[in-house]
């Protein structure tokens, strides 16, 4: 069975380990969407944090996506225009600095063009911007921004995450999704958003059954979409336990795993 659309994760799946995107993976998805088949690029980060790779992919040519913020919002590429958004709900913004408020836990949001910060600041507060290549501003009055925020990250040593994960998992979930995308990351998104709800409402909009959706992945964060997508993809370097809800396996991101499945299931 042939594909319609792939929807990718960005670090460590379509970028090798030098956050770069192999040439070869760059070929396979131009050559794709001549074909008239979709592309989306599915990621944690805001639509800034991934420009220059969107110009590489040239989906603002082809009329590709940007699922950002873990399915939070969909972003269509040519048209420069947000067909998608889930804010997140600020009443809870209190109940998190509750429980991480005595902490060295960095709690941030990424917004288009900059990274806010509050509460503390540790050896890993700034990952994530020098990830995205975005500004990074800390203010002690964090729950007093007047912004549209999409997501929470907060950001601390492993053994500090791996303290208040559960904590904050139990106390905020379901009114909240919580999970983990990397050791160092706690991300928290409105209830239901997540990488396969993402899926399921690009497939709204496009027409594209789910069905007839590849997604591709090696965290934890891309478990759902793995899970919901017609074929999922676990790359070979994936953590522990991500293989476990992928169809297949496929090569590392080092070694263009994800050229390896277009020119299989698209091509």
């Amino acid at each position: 069975m042939k594909y319609d659309l792939i929807a990718l994760d960005m670090d460590g799946t379509l970028c090798n380990d030098n956050k770069i995107i192999p040439k070869k993976n760059i070929e396979a998805i131009i050559e794709m969407q001549k074909t008239g088949k979709k592309v989306a690029v599915s990621t944690g980060r805001p639509e800034s944090g991934i420009l220059p790779f969107i110009k590489e992919l040239q989906l603002d040519k082809f009329g590709g996506y940007v699922m950002s913020y873990n399915g939070g919002r969909i972003y269509d590429v040519k048209n420069k225009k947000i067909l998608y958004n889930c804010p997140f709900p600020k009443e809870y913004l209190g109940e998190v600095f509750d429980i991480v408020g005595k902490s060295s836990m960095t709690v941030s949001t990424p917004i288009d063009g900059k990274i806010f910060a509050g509460n503390s600041l540790n050896e890993y507060s700034y990952a994530e911007a020098e990830i995205v290549k975005l500004p990074f501003e800390f203010t002690k009055d964090f729950l007093s921004l007047d912004i549209e925020m999409n997501k929470l990250l907060l950001i601390d040593n492993p053994k500090v995450v791996e303290k208040y994960f559960p904590v904050l998992k139990e106390r905020l979930e379901p009114n909240l999704h919580v999970f983990l995308s990397e050791p160092y990351f706690i991300e928290i998104t409105p209830p239901n958003i997540n990488k396969g709800h993402g899926l399921h409402t690009l497939s709204h909009i496009t027409g594209i059954p789910v069905a007839k959706m590849i997604a591709m992945g090696d965290s934890f964060n891309d478990v759902e979409m793995l899970k919901e997508a017609g074929l999922g993809v676990a790359m070979a370097n994936s953590k522990e336990g991500v293989a476990d809800y992928a169809d297949l396996v496929t090569v590392s991101n080092n070694e263009c795993g994800v050229a390896e499945i277009i020119r299989k299931y698209i091509l």
